[in-house]
């Protein structure tokens, strides 16, 4: 394929319109224009939902805060857990022990 707007409708437009694009284009059944009209169709069709929730987000941005919060701690539940296990593993405390010659 010589044209981009070719390669955007194979990653974002259906089969019925890619199946267009391909007979448009080679038999000059269609134009640039047209094309490129169902590439931005397709891309904004994929696009709305994510702006949608999104606008969840940006309307209220402790709900992504919160989020980010709550993944925050059980990942530092589950690397608390994974770093005693490796600890234990080495011979390593947390726990401070004085050296034998500095207690005197």
């Amino acid at each position: 394929d010589v044209c981009p707007v070719g390669d955007l409708h194979k990653i974002f437009s259906d089969r019925s319109t890619i199946a267009k694009v391909d007979e448009g284009c080679r038999s000059a059944g269609i134009g640039c224009i047209e094309c490129k009209s169902w590439a931005a169709d397709a891309l904004v069709n994929i696009l709305t939902p994510m702006q949608e929730r999104r606008r969840k987000y940006e309307e209220n941005p402790r709900l992504a805060w919160d989020i980010l919060e709550a993944g925050s701690s059980r990942a530092r539940k589950v690397a608390g857990n994974t770093m005693d296990e490796v600890r234990e593993a080495m011979g390593i405390s947390l726990q401070y022990e004085r050296p034998d010659a500095l207690a005197k």
